[in-house]
């Protein structure tokens, strides 16, 4: 499943729209070098050819969908690049889709993505688990005014 809050209007100007081999059946998948073969042309083209090669991975985000097929000049099997055309783009880290960072609500989309916590969201859920621990679990000092009251006797 593809979800993304970004624009796809670019989308019927790739140059893959309504082409067929970018996503390829589950028999190639399972047969490495017959989806090298396969796909590795398509990927080339897509690095050569396409414009639109990072709006394509934050569309598809292979990671994070597990996709099979090829995106961003590359060739994906189970959201794992297996191949990359030789002058592909680097790819930037995606934006997170998991909420707003630092708040309990993005702790919670990070886990639902599967994505590792960023540092807000790591502090927020230290913070939360030592409010669950309770009470018992923070270190008190001693009252003052008993110290007090124990040294005059």
């Amino acid at each position: 499943m593809i979800n993304s809050t970004t624009s796809a209007a670019w989308t019927s100007l790739a140059p893959c729209a309504d082409l067929d081999g970018y996503i390829p059946d589950d028999s190639l998948v399972r047969a490495p070098k017959q989806l090298l073969q396969s796909c590795g042309p398509l990927m080339e083209d897509c690095a050569a050819l396409c414009p639109f090669v990072v709006q394509c991975y934050d569309r598809v985000r292979p990671e994070v969908s597990h996709f099979d097929g090829v995106c961003a000049a590359r060739i994906w099997v189970n959201g794992k690049a297996v191949a990359t055309a030789e002058n592909a783009p680097e790819l930037p880290k995606l934006p997170t889709q998991a909420g707003t960072c630092g708040t309990s609500s993005g702790v919670a989309g990070h886990r639902r993505l599967g994505e590792a916590l960023c540092g807000e969201c790591r502090v927020t859920a230290q913070r939360a688990g030592a409010r669950r621990a309770g009470a018992a679990s923070i270190r008190k000092r001693a009252h003052r005014g008993s110290a007090l009251v124990g040294a005059a006797a």
